[in-house]
């Protein structure tokens, strides 16, 4: 299943405060996500997947060359309506990749306020672990 959600322009906004993207990805806005990945365009003005988990540039991988690219791929997407059972949820892995969870575990769906503190709280423990490592 692909599992694509696309933010309004208008709540790009909101969402970078939500995931703390001045922290996380300066000079990155949030797009949308992809999955596990968030969408983002760079400030290169091509949209990268990024792993919501750690959610930092030396994860980024190029997604899409420009905003128009994008566009012509979701188009072929079918829109979700408020009637989906997963409408405006975020995809979720309860052990993230990056804190050694399994590849093959089951992801679920969530709200995004209950993803967004989920994705800062694992983001915050792996800055820690990183730091703590790089000692």
């Amino acid at each position: 299943m692909k599992y694509v959600r696309v933010y309004a322009a208008t709540d790009r906004p909101r969402i970078a405060d939500l995931y703390d993207f001045t922290t996380s990805l300066p000079g990155y806005e949030p797009w949308g996500s992809w999955g596990l990945d968030a969408i983002c365009l760079g400030p290169d003005l091509r949209l990268y997947a990024v792993d919501w988990i750690p959610l930092e540039a030396s994860f980024r991988r190029e997604k899409y060359i420009s905003v128009a690219a994008f566009e012509d791929d979701i188009a072929r997407l079918h829109e979700a309506k408020p009637a989906y059972e997963h409408y405006q949820k975020e995809v979720h892995l309860a052990h993230p990749l990056a804190l050694g969870g399994d590849p093959r575990a089951v992801p679920i769906m969530i709200d995004q306020a209950s993803h967004a503190k989920a994705c800062s709280f694992f983001n915050k423990v792996y800055a820690r672990m990183k730091k703590e490592t790089a000692r």
